[in-house]
């Protein structure tokens, strides 16, 4: 069986062979990628607090089993650390994938409930909501959003440094949007502390 370890090497990977066959002309060296360790809340707020990315909306998963649940889910692989869009329904909306890896900010702008898109039955929004959990001193704020037009889940992570700028550039589209509801959650996908993961389930990149 994978192991936590297994499966976030596999989705740094992928990142990197989007990075290099999407946009060649940006270099993961760029953005300050660090090793995968364990984080706790309190870290996590203060690496937000210091880049001057969103603190709002924050979510992690509950604990290891849920983010293995969600991690082994080849769509959610797939979009981690971009982003996924749903309809009010929980429904999956099909992305491109031949644009670049953060592509979507005009897409998220002119969101309109009443547009057709292309949708995926083959991951459910509820799927992601029953595994994670707020965290952070600033609470969700879109709680009024009770029933959105739209839900945004974008992935990111401490270690990837700066590219997490090209993920929270995101919330910019979702302000601009005048047509839509739309509810955002920032999840996190870094190992946390509260996992109490053995030696041989840590990430270590050589």
């Amino acid at each position: 069986m994978k192991t936590i370890a297994s499966l976030l090497k596999l989705s740094v990977l992928t990142l990197l062979i989007l990075m290099s066959s999407g946009c060649k002309t940006y270099m993961y060296f760029k953005y300050g990628f660090t090793q995968p360790k364990e984080e706790n809340p309190e870290k996590l707020f203060a690496f937000l607090e210091k880049r001057h990315f969103p603190c709002n909306n924050q979510y992690l998963f509950t604990d290891s089993s849920a983010y293995t649940k969600a991690i082994r889910n080849p769509l959610f692989r797939k979009y981690l650390f971009n982003h996924l869009i749903f309809r009010r329904d929980g429904t999956l909306l099909q992305r491109d994938t031949t644009q670049c890896q953060w592509s979507g900010y005009d897409k998220i702008a002119s969101l309109d409930p009443d547009s057709t898109y292309d949708e995926c039955n083959d991951l459910k929004l509820n799927q992601i909501l029953q595994n994670i959990q707020s965290f952070g001193k600033n609470l969700y704020q879109n709680d009024v959003l009770s029933e959105p037009d739209f839900t945004i889940v974008v992935t990111w992570a401490k270690f990837l440094g700066t590219y997490n700028s090209r993920l929270f550039v995101l919330s910019e589209a979702v302000n601009l949007n005048q047509k839509s509801r739309i509810r955002l959650i920032w999840l996190n996908t870094d190992m946390q502390e509260s996992w109490k993961l053995t030696k041989d389930q840590k990430l270590t990149l050589k």
